[in-house]
This record gives C-alpha cells, sequence and structure tokens, in this order.
C-alpha cells in the first residue's frame, strides 16, 4: 500500500522502510522528509512496491543488507537505491564517545566528509548500471548520520560539560571538521545518484529550487543587541585594573582605543555602543536589510531596557525602514512562564503575532531547546559555534530541530559567522584581512552547497573592534556581487515553509503545479525532459530548463505541458 506523504499527493520517489526498524520510525520519517523537503522532490513511504511504475525510484532503508543480485532485480522494474541502517545512530543509549570516535570514517563526497559507520567499505556508494537496470547502493548509515547530527545527539552521548552545564563544542568529535557543511554534503550525494540514474534511463525529474529566483544561495544580516551601554562612572573606575593589565600586554593599539573611549563618553556622554543607525546606512546602502535580535527585560546580561523612549524609537526606525525585529532570549531564568511573558511583551511592543528568537551567545542545552520548544517561535536562529567560524551539527539549511522525541513546527536557521570569532585573546583581535579571508572561505563554502550564509555583527562589535565597518561593508560587497537572496530570518522561514508546501504531480507529457500560498517568486527545474509546450494558469518565464514562477496567488495551479515529439 502506498501511503500518502504529508502533503497528499502521489509522486514517483518512494521510500520502503524495514519493518524491523518500526522502532525508529518517526525518527527515520523525519529524516527523509528533511533530505527530499530540502532537496526539493516529491516523496511516499511504500509498503508494497507492488503499484510502483517502471519511471519510479525505489529508496529501501533496511536492516540486512540485499545481495548484489536481490538489488538488480528489483532494479529490473525501477530505479532502486539501498541505504543499510545502524540503529544505535537512533538510540544516544547505546553510542559512547569512544565508539562514536572508532566508528567515525572520512570519505569523499563533495568534499571530505566525517560519517560514523561500524562498516568497512571502500567507497561511500556504489552504483550498478546496465541497459535496463539502475541500481545504487550507499554503504553508511546516511539516514541516522542526518538525524544523529539534527537531533543534537552527541551531547546526549557525551556527557562533558563546561562549569556553566553547557556542552564544550571543543569536545565534540566533530570539532575538527567544523569547516566541512557535512550534513549538506551527503545531501549532495542524494541528489547525485538520483539524478544519475534518472539521466541514464532517460526519466523527467521535477525539482524545486531552494530560493524564490533560483539563486546560487541565501545570506542572513544579523545583529544581536545585548550591550547599549560601554560605561558608566562604577565601570570607568573599575576598568583601571584592566587598563594596566593591557599596558602590559603592549597591546597599544587597543589600549589607545580603550582610553579614548572613555574621554569621549566623559566629556560627551555619546553612547558608544547605540550603532543602530551605523549598520542600517550600511545595508540601506546595498539595498540589504537585517534583523536584529533585542531583549524584553533588563537583567544580568542586558544593560538596556525596552522602555527606553529612544531604543523605543530606533525600532520603529528599523521597522519603517524593512528591518526586522527578532526576541534575544537570556539564561537568567528558566521558567518557560517567564520566558512566555517576555514574548508576549515584544510582541506587543511590535504589534505582531509572531516572533524569532535567538539564544544569547548561542548557549543552548537540552533544557534550554525544550524551552524554546515550549515558546513556539516563528523560527530560531539559536546555533553557532562560539568562538570560530563554521557549521554546526554541519548544516547550512532550514530544518525543524527534534526536541523531545518530537519534530516542532518551526525552522531552526544556521549561522556560520559571528564577531566572537573575531577575537583571539583577551586584548587581541584578528586583523582585518585574515578575517576578511575567513568570511570569504565561508561565503563560498557555503554558497557551494547552495546553503544560508549567517552573519551575526553585535551592535558593540561596530565601536569595539576597529575594522568592522570596514569587514561588513566588505561582506555586503561579496554578497551583491554573488546573486545572492537577502531575506530578513523571519522572510526566509516563510518561504521555506511555503516551498514545501508547494505540491507536484507528474504524467508523462504533463506537470502540475498546485501553490497553497501567495509566492512573489517560485523556480522549478526540470531535468531530462522534452521541450515544453506551454505553461498554462500562472505567469511564467523559461530559460534553459529552469521554470520560474512570478506573482502567484494562493490555491493557484500552473500546467507545464511537455511536446510529445520523441
Amino acid at each position: 500500500m502506498i501511503k500518502r506523504n504529508i502533503y497528499g499527493i502521489p509522486s514517483m520517489i518512494y521510500i520502503f522502510i524495514d519493518y524491523k526498524l518500526e522502532k525508529f520510525k518517526n525518527e527515520i520519517n523525519y529524516t527523509f522528509g528533511f533530505i527530499f523537503q530540502t532537496l526539493g522532490y516529491s516523496f511516499n513511504f511504500v509498503s508494497d512496491t507492488g503499484q510502483l511504475k517502471e519511471d519510479d525510484i525505489l529508496f529501501i532503508y533496511g536492516y540486512t543488507d540485499p545481495t548484489v543480485e536481490e538489488l538488480v532485480a528489483i532494479a529490473q522494474h525501477f530505479i532502486t537505491i539501498f541505504i543499510p541502517c545502524e540503529p544505535d545512530l537512533f538510540d544516544p543509549k547505546s553510542l559512547t564517545r569512544d565508539k562514536l570516535k572508532h566508528n567515525l570514517k572520512m570519505v569523499k563526497l563533495l568534499s571530505k566528509t566525517p560519517v560514523i559507520s561500524s562498516r568497512s567499505f571502500s567507497y561511500p556508494a556504489e552504483n550498478y548500471s546496465e541497459s535496463k537496470i539502475q541500481a545504487g547502493k550507499i554503504n553508511f548509515d546516511l539516514i541516522g548520520n542526518i538525524f544523529f547530527h539534527l537531533a543534537q545527539l552527541e551531547s546526549q552521548v557525551d556527557l562533558t560539560r563546561d562549569s556553566d552545564s553547557y556542552y564544550p563544542e571543543e569536545a565534540s568529535i566533530f570539532h575538527p571538521y567544523r569547516d566541512t557543511p557535512y550534513v549538506d554534503n551527503m545531501l549532495w550525494l542524494v541528489d547525485s545518484m538520483i539524478k544519475e540514474h534518472t539521466r541514464s534511463k532517460g526519466i523527467p525529474l521535477v525539482q524545486k529550487q531552494y530560493w524564490p529566483q533560483g539563486q546560487e544561495g541565501a545570506a542572513l544580516l544579523t545583529h544581536s543587541v545585548d550591550n547599549l551601554q560601554k560605561w558608566n562612572y562604577t565601570d570607568l573606575f573599575l576598568s583601571l585594573g584592566t587598563d594596566v593589565a593591557m599596558f602590559f600586554t603592549l597591546n597599544w593599539k587597543q589600549l589607545f582605543h580603550t582610553i579614548s573611549s572613555k574621554f569621549k563618553y566623559l566629556f560627551t556622554n555619546v553612547e558608544l555602543y547605540w550603532n543602530f543607525e551605523e549598520y542600517r546606512e550600511l545595508e540601506e546602502a546595498s539595498g540589504f536589510r537585517s534583523t536584529f535580535y533585542i531583549a524584553a527585560d533588563k537583567n544580568e546580561y542586558i544593560n538596556y531596557s525596552l522602555d527606553d523612549p529612544d531604543l523605543q524609537e530606533e525600532i520603529r526606525q528599523l521597522i519603517r525602514s524593512g528591518n526586522e525585529i527578532g526576541l534575544l532570549l537570556t539564561p537568567d531564568k528558566t521558567n518557560p512562564d517567564d520566558h512566555i511573558t517576555r514574548k508576549q511583551v515584544m510582541l506587543h511592543q511590535l504589534h505582531q503575532e509572531t516572533i524569532g528568537i535567538r539564544q544569547l551567545h548561542y548557549r543552548i542545552n537540552e533544557k534550554l531547546r525544550e524551552l524554546h520548544s515550549k515558546l513556539n517561535p516563528a523560527y530560531s536562529q539559536s546555533t553557532a559555534l562560539r568562538d570560530i567560524p563554521g557549521y554546526i551539527n554541519g548544516v547550512t539549511v532550514p530544518y525543524q530541530p527534534w526536541i523531545g522525541g518530537l519534530s516542532v513546527p518551526w525552522f531552526e536557521l544556521p549561522t556560520i559567522y559571528c564577531d566572537t570569532h573575531l577575537r583571539v585573546g583577551r586584548f587581541k583581535t584578528l586583523q582585518l584581512e585574515p578575517a576578511k579571508k575567513l568570511l570569504k572561505k565561508y561565503f563560498q563554502s557555503t554558497i557551494r552547497t547552495r546553503g544560508i550564509f549567517g552573519l551575526d555583527l553585535n551592535l558593540a562589535s561596530y565601536y569595539d573592534i576597529p575594522y568592522v565597518k570596514k569587514l561588513y561593508t566588505y561582506a555586503l560587497a561579496l554578497i551583491k556581487s554573488g546573486g545572492i537572496w537577502v531575506p530578513t530570518a523571519n522572510e526566509l522561514s516563510l518561504w521555506w515553509n511555503k516551498r514545501n508546501r508547494v505540491t507536484i504531480n507528474e504524467t508523462e507529457y504533463e506537470i502540475s503545479i498546485f501553490f497553497p500560498d501567495n509566492l512573489e517568486n517560485f523556480t522549478l527545474q526540470i531535468i531530462n525532459s522534452k521541450k515544453i509546450k506551454e505553461i498554462l494558469g500562472v505567469p511564467a518565464k523559461v530559460e534553459g530548463n529552469m521554470v520560474s514562477f512570478s506573482n502567484v496567488n494562493a490555491d493557484s495551479i500552473a500546467v507545464i505541458r511537455l511536446n510529445q515529439e520523441s
């Protein structure tokens, strides 16, 4: 029997799961959903392969490997790809840190990629191709590996904690591979195998593009607002000891910068961290907008109040300019009711019904993850490496976190590069040129996988790190030159949800697309296809094998008719 996918349409990709894996059915379904929704393919789960057609693609996820002969026998009827399961990857109680280290292997995908596997193999995947046979086999548990990272199971396996009860990122066995978006690389493997086999068999394939106009990637410009007051008279006095310590480090430039800021405060009363306008002007000059994360309460982590009339005026100005306000969460309170109250205070301030969140300094543990789940935000942007740039959990695309044994309904949006990565000591920062080089490296690596380049420069860093204006100007120019989509965080989250809701139905010479939501732009790629004869129902433009829709109304249906000539 064919089970309809969560969007209720037939599709040409089917997934068969071994009945022996029933215990982990929810985890497996969640992971397959992430894979195919991200890649932009329609899919169904199937318990009986008898109803599949010749042009269908079957993924088998099994406990026991088929022989080559068995796999080829199935592939005589339709493209078949087998993925072996290692159930331990779904159960942190079955794993230890030593077992993870022992089973860690490097494989060559889009780039060198770490995977967990107890199996021995020479190649990450194998393809079998003959005149009427198209079969493939992935030699490690790709599904289990992806789930392991999305569910952040390593922190449940390894109980190492710092003094504040957080899992230290440097303790991760994947920390040496932080330069690699390894989850994205595994998505690339699945995508490559699908395209290779459909090309060999001449089967048309329809794929949603990641971004509205088929852009190469996306960028999120964000600013954490945790500190708006550099000095008060008490801090001026208490900082004298720090100045003396800085003197003995011979860091004259930083010492002069600090002392000059004190005189500027004493004689002008100018608040040096109040840099909303500075960031806004740079972004407006590039035609971009950003997301500012602001806290709702003054507390030990936050030195400003939302009631401040000047701050309220800044918020109004940001919104008038098309920017977005998110809620900055602090760990001073862990009672869900307190955080729900803070959320309601900010929503009242903004006259909104929903809001996205960011956890201060990206310090997350299981308790805070559960708290986020209870807040039910519009989205979260709370994951990033704290001390150095890179890909936390190896992912650059939106995903729905797995918390408390369930998938939550909102998306986590990763952050790749932060101002904290520019600090290399208490009194030292990275020089401008190395900082630009790092930024460009991670930008290019992220775009290579069509992911999100998340950038966070907080308001205080604009003054504290003297070259941040130059660095941000460089980043904006780099993004602008790359043909990258630059929405606010909420716009990106809404887009990803609407993209997932678009449904596609294919017949031999016709493709119908149902749009349940209004969409300004939407792009499809039609692979291995005959030429398009006409498109009905929705305004569209064809360039090569790309079809771009514009100004789509909710509940519209587009029909793409293909030429029937051979």
